[in-house]
């Protein structure tokens, strides 16, 4: 009787709050299905917090009616990737429940551990970087380095077995690392974060990080800004026959340098730690993993626009030559080449435009690969913010468009299959590649809710694939 009236309180001030009642107050989740044997399945999702739907500044948003299409996959994802702006407009606390906890309870699950969330620029408005460093001497960057690490792969290793160091460390990162500055090697913690003492804005980079229902890493009690996360979890029965994967989660504000991503203009200084930290867990995933990057900002992405004013664009975002050139060593290419070292991800998703895109798979000048070792770039910002505009694509894209959507990713051992689904469930985009091969196929049979798909070869003078038949 208690719990019936604590529900009906609960759910008369969900409603005024615009929110879920908490998962005690929910019937049981009608999804029963168990994961598909021999796959991991990954959600991709950015720019999301706005609440259940209305209108804004320059248009409608979308968050309930995407999340309520998330919640019908079933078998139910992994692992879910919220990419940055998961709070608008400064990631204020009090909009944590309404604006995320309540409305992705079902992917959150009583225990929690398949949401994982990156950092956005709106996540961090009214924050700057600290001055402090990494490891207080005589500890170096390298010390640091060590640490995080240990720590960042802690939470995926087996129970009761704490990480040595050696296999997670490569030690051509491990020497570069020592000749880094404290300057240059900023925290990988929330104490990275501060509040800027110039304006006096609020800064909740902190609170999101130590928010558990964002899923951020933690080190030695200390929540990480960015983090990897390796599936299946390391114990024999989860890992029975399905592919490893390993993704790493970046915190992309402080990799643009000179693009002043803080709300005022504020300095930013080099993040050497990161970049290192990302090669590092890159050369040392398994042998076989997928291995993937996930961030707010992208590498690649078509130029959007929030409105236009006099054939203007205003609003929207461009790429980041700055944000390449720092990631592209750590990616083990060459800048303005087509050299691959061996260690590329096999996929980078990010968001920050509102819209949807897909590249071919690209080289490192960014022009689509003719050699194996290219890299598949998503946009999916379509997450539940006001839509941008987009503009016309440039040739390394394959796909794109403007619409409130998900990216939906199923892998096996060989083989990689996605979706771009949108509100009402429609795929926009879908296709599939094989491991090692330049050119992406066409799902020849099946949808993403089939437990049976088949890759195929694409035409040869195709820009997108057909409609999969059921």
């Amino acid at each position: 009787m208690r719990r019936g009236v604590v529900c009906l309180a609960a759910l008369a001030a969900a409603a005024v709050a615009q929110g879920a009642p908490p998962p005690e107050c929910l019937p049981p989740d009608p999804c029963r299905l168990p994961g598909r044997p021999g796959e991991v399945s990954l959600v991709f999702i950015g720019d999301t917090g706005y609440g259940l739907g209305g209108s804004s500044e320059w248009g409608t948003h979308a968050q309930g009616v995407v999340a309520a299409r998330l919640e019908t996959l079933c078998p139910r994802p992994d692992l879910v990737f919220f990419l940055g702006d998961n709070i608008y407009w400064r990631g204020s606390p009090d909009l944590f429940a309404p604006r995320f906890d309540n409305i992705y309870q079902r992917l959150l699950g009583p225990t929690g551990g398949r949401v994982r969330a990156a950092l956005g620029n709106h996540d961090v408005k009214g924050c700057q970087l600290s001055e402090r460093a990494a490891a207080a001497p005589p500890l170096t960057c390298a010390d640091a380095l060590v640490d995080l690490v240990r720590e960042d792969v802690r939470a995926d290793a087996a129970a009761g077995v704490a990480p040595a160091v050696g296999p997670w460390i490569d030690p051509a990162v491990l020497e570069r690392a020592r000749s880094v500055t404290p300057r240059e090697c900023p925290p990988a913690y929330d104490g990275a974060y501060e509040q800027s003492q110039e304006t006096g804005t609020p800064c909740f980079a902190s609170a999101a990080l130590r928010h558990a229902p964002f899923g951020y890493g933690l080190r030695g009690g200390h929540p990480l800004r960015y983090y990897s996360v390796d599936w299946p979890p390391a114990s024999p029965a989860a890992a029975a026959g399905a592919p490893r994967v390993r993704v790493l989660v970046a915190d992309s504000n402080t990799l643009q340098i000179g693009h002043a991503p803080f709300e005022d203009n504020l300095a930013v200084r080099p993040d050497r730690l990161q970049v290192l930290w990302i090669e590092n867990q890159l050369k040392t995933a398994a042998e076989g993993a997928w291995t993937m990057v996930a961030m707010h900002h992208p590498v690649y992405t078509p130029r959007g626009c929030a409105f236009k004013l006099l054939g203007r664009c205003l609003g929207g975002h461009g790429e980041y030559p700055e944000l390449r050139r720092q990631l592209w060593p750590a990616f083990g290419l060459g800048e303005g080449t087509g050299e691959d070292a061996g260690f590329a991800p096999d996929f980078v998703f990010g968001a920050h435009n509102h819209f949807y895109a897909r590249s071919r798979p690209l080289d490192g000048s960014g022009f689509p690969a003719t050699t194996a070792g290219a890299i598949r770039h998503f946009v999916t910002g379509g997450g539940g913010a006001p839509l941008y505009r987009m503009q016309p694509l440039h040739e390394r894209f394959a796909a794109g468009g403007s619409f409130h959507h998900f990216v939906y990713l199923r892998l096996r051992a060989d083989e990689a299959f996605f979706w771009a689904i949108d509100e009402k469930g429609d795929v926009r985009d879908a296709g599939c590649l094989r491991r090692g091969e330049s050119r992406d196929g066409c799902i020849g049979r099946g949808t993403y809710t089939s437990a049976d798909l088949v890759c195929e070869e694409a035409p040869l003078d195709a820009l997108s694939c057909p409609p999969a038949p059921p």
